[in-house]
């Protein structure tokens, strides 16, 4: 499958990593120089770009994507405008992640194909391993 994941801290980093460890296409995407640093040859392409301008976000490949997954976390302005312009690209699967149940209340009423809360996932992961 192919991804688009915007947001490369430490969440979509390691989320990309992953995917492209599994086989997976990954396109990172994050305004932040140094993360796409990080990641460019680990993943298949990485780009620095504000994901909150609509006109870049026209430049990435959106109709050729499997899936487009938010993955920006502390700003939570950012995280809504991208899904925001998503949806009005007629993405079809976007998953976003969401740090709080505002955020995540907020999110639910886009109707996106899933919601990601890592934390909350690694919390009740970590109970279950006690």
């Amino acid at each position: 499958m192919k991804y688009i994941i915007i947001g490369l801290g430490n969440y979509g980093g390691g989320l990309a990593e992953e995917l492209m460890a599994i086989g997976h296409e990954v396109i990172g995407v994050d305004q932040n120089e140094g993360r796409v640093d990080n990641l460019k040859d680990k993943i298949t392409t990485a780009f620095v770009l504000d994901a909150t301008d609509e006109l870049a976000l026209e430049t990435l490949p959106l109709r050729e994507i499997d899936v487009v997954i938010v993955a920006i976390g502390e700003n939570f302005g950012a995280s809504i405008r991208v899904v925001a312009l998503l949806k009005q690209k007629k993405v079809k699967r976007i998953y976003a992640r969401a740090i709080d149940a505002i955020h995540r209340s907020v999110l639910d009423a886009f109707g996106l194909e899933r919601i990601l809360t890592p934390e909350e996932d690694a919390a009740r992961g970590l109970v279950h391993l006690l």
